[in-house]
């Protein structure tokens, strides 16, 4: 009996101490809708993809973002065909208005 005891303690002790991992691996989903090659923002800059975030926390977020990275960075071929569904992790690029910075991305 005292045994069955000690087991059962060290399984109830065991189980206690697991947790589950509750993170979600990637921040938000997004559709990259295609590159725009001709976009130049105020200051100046151009081109970039066009990604539209489905959970943006940003106040009145606009329409899409603009990443200027290439898709190839991200294991995407240049020749995909749009729209691409997304999962990522980003940011807003402090130097850039209507730009994310990425630094995470999976194709679903």
């Amino acid at each position: 009996m005292k045994t069955f005891i000690i087991i059962a303690l060290v399984a109830i002790f065991f189980f206690a101490a697991c947790k589950k991992n509750t993170v979600a691996p990637y921040q938000s989903q997004g559709v990259i809708t295609g590159v725009d090659i001709f976009y130049c923002g105020f200051a100046g800059h151009c081109g970039g993809v066009k990604i539209t975030i489905k959970n943006d926390p940003t106040p009145n977020p606009p329409a899409f973002y603009h990443i200027d990275t290439a898709l190839t960075q991200f294991g995407i071929s240049p020749d995909a065909t749009f729209p691409i569904n997304v999962s990522i992790n980003w940011k807003h690029d402090p130097n850039y208005a209507g730009y994310i910075i990425v630094s995470k991305l999976k194709v679903d």
